[in-house]
């Protein structure tokens, strides 16, 4: 694993989230009460892209079919409903997390 800068401890706010790649890997860093925490950016249902989807509360909700999952864990907090798991025959798993550290102001992450 090395650790890799991928932003500036400035650009992101506490409730802010932010999309990156890395070695053409989608990535989330987000601010969650203070802390950074960043996992993978791409819903384990059918793709969809997390950084446009709604952040509350320490959840980010996928656009597409409404996954939710936690923005410090990757962990599957709700899953697709009953109707929408029928129809595409699959649920989301939970999403791979990274370790962060800031050293100096910046933001890496041991991939």
């Amino acid at each position: 694993m090395a650790w890799t800068e991928v932003a500036d401890e400035s650009e992101l706010k506490a409730g802010e989230s932010k999309a990156f790649e890395v070695n053409g890997k989608k990535m989330l860093i987000s601010n969650v009460d203070g802390n950074i925490y960043s996992i993978d950016s791409i819903c384990t249902h059918m793709g969809g892209d997390l950084s446009k989807g709604k952040k509350e509360n320490g959840i980010v909700i996928c656009p597409k079919h409404h996954a939710q999952f936690d923005l410090k864990t990757g962990k599957v907090v709700k899953n697709v409903g009953g109707f929408v798991r029928a129809m595409t025959r699959k649920e989301a798993s939970d999403l791979k997390s990274y370790n962060v550290k800031i050293e100096d102001g910046k933001i890496k992450i041991d991939l």
